[in-house]
């Protein structure tokens, strides 16, 4: 299985091994078990908030969403091509017999293969941190007993994450071909443009990752209870996503063509 998937996927497979012989991963997988600490916090004490409400607002929509998911794909898909051009190494790999466009979409591809399950099981392994607090939570009133439930809310936690870090992955792999220290940029552009300025400024949510994220979040999860101004659809949400994600690879494997290798 692993030689045929070699075969097939020569750079991915590459890329993906880079990934886990180097900082890199450790780093990222660190920083998913960060919302585990928070729902152990919550598990000591859950006066704080409702075990739905401290899993919806403060665990993916407060703390995921806008921070932590971008700042771990961006460590991985700035470094993918990124460093290939400081270490001088991306020549010996456009001389292989493939084109620029398979290349790009390979690095992308092995981008997604550690990240989406690193970021996914950051977010299961709280999940089931707070359903344990749950389960010790004695609900005051009606609503609160309502709020107790927490199955609904995993599965549109899942697939928005999902869909955050496709997008995230595929702008940031073209960004590191264009700007030196694209790490430095995607950290000032996580906290400045997503966490900031999206917040209060309308006109930039409609360009802005995240707003796409909590907008599939929100949509999927169906609850009166938890909204988002300005939403977007699903269909026009995930329609976005895939085409941020097929540009920014084609405008990568453009930007491989035009690159002096020299």
């Amino acid at each position: 299985m692993t030689n045929l998937f070699w075969r097939t996927f020569p750079v991915t497979t590459l890329t993906v091994r880079q990934f886990l012989g180097g900082k890199a991963v450790r780093v990222v997988v660190a920083m998913s078990a960060i919302p585990c600490l928070f729902a152990l916090i919550y598990l000591i004490n859950t006066t704080v908030a409702t075990p739905r409400d401290y899993l919806v607002e403060v665990v993916f929509r407060g703390l995921m969403a806008p921070t932590l998911l971008p700042i771990m794909v961006l460590i991985l898909a700035t470094g993918a091509l990124g460093n290939e051009v400081e270490d001088r190494t991306l020549p010996y790999l456009t001389m292989k017999p493939m084109g620029r466009l398979r290349i790009a979409f390979e690095k992308l591809l092995g981008v997604l293969v550690v990240a989406v399950p690193a970021v996914l099981a950051g977010l299961l392994a709280t999940y089931g941190i707070v359903r344990v607090a749950a389960s010790d939570y004695q609900p005051v009133f009606r609503r609160a007993a309502e709020n107790l439930d927490l199955t609904s809310v995993l599965g549109p936690m899942l697939v928005a994450a999902t869909a955050g870090v496709v997008a995230t992955a595929s702008v940031f792999l073209f960004v590191s071909l264009v700007i030196p220290r694209a790490l430095l940029v995607g950290i000032v552009y996580v906290f400045v443009w997503e966490s900031l300025l999206g917040r209060f400024l309308t006109g930039i949510r409609i360009v802005s990752i995240r707003h796409y994220v909590e907008s599939i979040f929100v949509d999927r999860l169906d609850d009166p209870a938890y909204t988002l101004d300005n939403a977007t659809g699903l269909r026009a949400a995930l329609i976005v996503v895939v085409v941020v994600s097929v540009v920014s690879v084609v405008l990568a494997a453009w930007r491989l063509r035009r690159m002096n290798l020299e």
